[in-house]
């Protein structure tokens, strides 16, 4: 009596499925390892902050390289000024908030520093006396602080106007200005969150150009794994019942 070949079929198949099956399940096991813990950590956003703290690692950072902006210094009379983590620093002395420096200049009796959040009015010695949106100036967003005459100017180089300190009012057109000479300080991410971060790792575009295939590879063969593990497990003699 010829013997039925289904079964030898099957338990080829099973065989054959057993055998990619573990060596597929190691090659995905490390990036569903990340993929768990950066969608764990996703979902705990607020609770752990991830908006408001930002990554230094050069490592986590070089899919950004192109997009963060070079960090600037300004040496004045009593030190460094620069930012760091939101704030404006003189050396290691918080000032006032900023989340980046953009320019500085200053006098005997006074220093102005722009930041991309708002710009300072401060002593001579570097005390915070106003801070202000330069928008209240109807200052443009390329507009900085300089030195024309001995007095502090504000705007850009086709266009100067004298600060008046006390009213915190522009006044008189200054014919020309000079810009301080800076200082390129190791770039401080101040940009790109832990939660964009763990953004792109979870969808892959940590990774690069080809990072969102390779997870999307990932996810059809974590798919291949489930149904061939379903079918292994309802294919063995017994477990049907």
């Amino acid at each position: 009596m010829p013997s039925n070949p289904r079964p030898q079929l099957r338990r080829r198949i099973r065989f054959f499925l057993h055998r990619w099956h573990r060596r597929l399940g190691l090659l995905v096991s490390f990036l569903l390892i990340l993929l768990v813990i950066t969608g764990v950590a996703l979902n705990h956003t607020g609770q752990l902050e991830l908006d408001n703290h930002y990554p230094q690692s050069r490592v986590l950072l070089w899919p950004y390289q192109s997009v963060l902006p070079d960090n600037i210094g300004y040496r004045g009379r009593y030190g460094l000024l620069y930012s760091a983590n939101g704030m404006l620093m003189l050396d290691e002395e918080v000032i006032a908030d900023c989340d980046r420096l953009t320019g500085a200049a200053e006098t005997l009796d006074y220093v102005l520093v722009s930041c991309l959040s708002g710009w300072h009015l401060l002593t001579g010695d570097y005390q915070l006396i106003e801070s202000f949106d330069p928008a209240f100036l109807s200052l443009a967003d390329d507009a900085r602080p300089a030195i024309s005459e001995g007095q502090l100017v504000a705007g850009s180089p086709d266009h100067w106007q004298r600060l008046n300190t006390d009213a915190l009012t522009l006044e008189e057109i200054m014919p020309h200005a000079r810009i301080a000479s800076y200082e390129v300080l190791p770039s401080v991410n101040q940009s790109i969150s832990w939660q964009r971060v763990m953004q792109d790792m979870h969808s892959g575009r940590w990774f690069g150009r080809w990072g969102i295939w390779i997870v999307d590879a990932a996810a059809f063969a974590m798919l291949l794994l489930a149904f061939s593990g379903i079918w292994m497990w309802w294919s063995r003699p017994g477990n049907r019942r």
